[in-house]
């Protein structure tokens, strides 16, 4: 999630800013800017816009895109978008950027004078959604961060890379290799998040100003709360009055084993293999469900063993959190960010949730959530 007080806000409290956020008497501006190829501001083409919402899958391939009308034409396929919102409720405003995209899909309404155009865009992911054609290899002694960025600089993308933690400078420990073979479908994103999934590190992502990121991959259930939804608080609340929740625990596995690779010898328990089973906790257990389902073995790109543990603990969380999901409607939350850790509190109970998807209307109404709990 983005930080209250981060620029454009920086002058302004986050006291201030989650005012603004949750105040009943706030107006908000929707706007739209202009980007050239490296992100830089070209000019505010906010009198197009006609309507619009930005979206975001957390778990998708590429996981932003925006749907605009707009009165006029823009380099289709060329020319980057930055929609935003200002709130401002007569005393204080506050400017929050909702990601870069390429304008792609246009169709255009020949029967309204001017010509409005609905147009699809897609976060900056979509430069490196694209086959490589080609085999391609990392030699081992490489840093991670050295690799993903010769890609996106080798692109020509434009864009900044910023990996956090310290694995970033860690060094390949044997040559990677994607080899071009009869319907090969490898795209240089496939390639960045096998390199980046080495290191237990999450998926790539485009953040709102079209920065590509990445930080270590660590169970939401263990990671801070960014933003509470609390419906009993009239003075805070966001949330609209409809709002749903799914439970599924059918076919919930409850045995896991992960297979590291690339090896030179032969994987053995505890090198190379790692094997958890869930005999007793929660509602998807071996006891709870009177069965062991065990899981299709899962080869994991690792760098080492501790790295296969990470990524197969957190394959084994997701499986655990037996698909319990709300569905909400919220009035905007600009500062929504990639796969947020938000507190539901409703109807007396509490969950801590991922937020797998949002959406939010440039023009303030209010839009899809879909949460999932991670404590279930």
């Amino acid at each position: 999630m983005q930080s209250l007080t981060q620029a454009p806000r920086q002058n302004l409290t986050a006291a201030q800013v989650k005012s603004l956020i949750t105040g009943s008497q706030v107006q908000i501006t929707p706007g739209l800017e202009l980007l050239d190829g490296n992100n830089n501001f070209v000019g505010d083409i906010s009198s197009t816009l006609v309507s619009g919402t930005v979206e975001r899958n957390c778990l998708a391939a590429i996981h932003g895109t925006c749907n605009l009308v707009l009165e006029g034409a823009v380099g289709w396929g060329v020319d980057r978008l930055r929609p935003f919102m200002v709130l401002s409720n007569g005393k204080i405003s506050a400017r929050f950027n909702l990601g870069v995209f390429v304008i792609q899909t246009p169709v255009a309404n020949l029967a309204e004078n001017p010509i409005t155009y609905s147009v699809t865009g897609y976060d900056l992911l979509c430069f490196l959604d694209v086959p490589v054609g080609d085999t391609y290899a990392v030699t081992s002694g490489t840093t991670y961060f050295t690799a993903i960025q010769s890609i996106i600089s080798a692109l020509n993308i434009g864009s900044n890379l910023y990996l956090d933690g310290t694995l970033q400078s860690s060094t390949l420990p044997n040559d990677m290799v994607w080899a071009l073979t009869p319907g090969s479908t490898t795209t240089w994103l496939d390639i960045i998040n096998d390199l980046l999934g080495s290191i237990n590190y999450r998926n790539l992502w485009a953040d709102e100003n079209g920065n590509f990121r990445s930080t270590p991959a660590v169970l939401p259930s263990t990671r801070a709360v960014e933003w509470i939804l609390d419906t009993s608080d009239n003075t805070q609340n966001i949330v609209a009055p409809k709002r749903d929740v799914t439970s599924d625990v059918f076919d919930a596995h409850n045995w896991w084993r992960f297979v590291r690779t690339p090896m030179t010898t032969k994987p053995v328990e505890g090198a190379g293999i790692y094997t958890v089973q869930n005999t007793s906790t929660g509602r998807t257990s071996q006891t709870a469900l009177g069965r062991t389902i065990k899981a299709p073995v899962q080869f994991l790109t690792a760098a080492d063993q501790t790295s296969l543990t990470a990524q197969g603990n957190a394959i084994v969380a997701a499986d655990q959190r037996v698909s319990r999901t709300f569905t909400i409607s919220l009035d905007p939350l600009p500062v929504a960010g990639h796969l947020d850790i938000v507190q539901f509190k409703d109807n007396g109970s509490s969950d801590i949730c991922q937020v797998d998807s949002w959406v939010t209307d440039l023009m303030g109404k209010s839009s899809q959530w879909i949460l999932e709990a991670v404590n279930a």
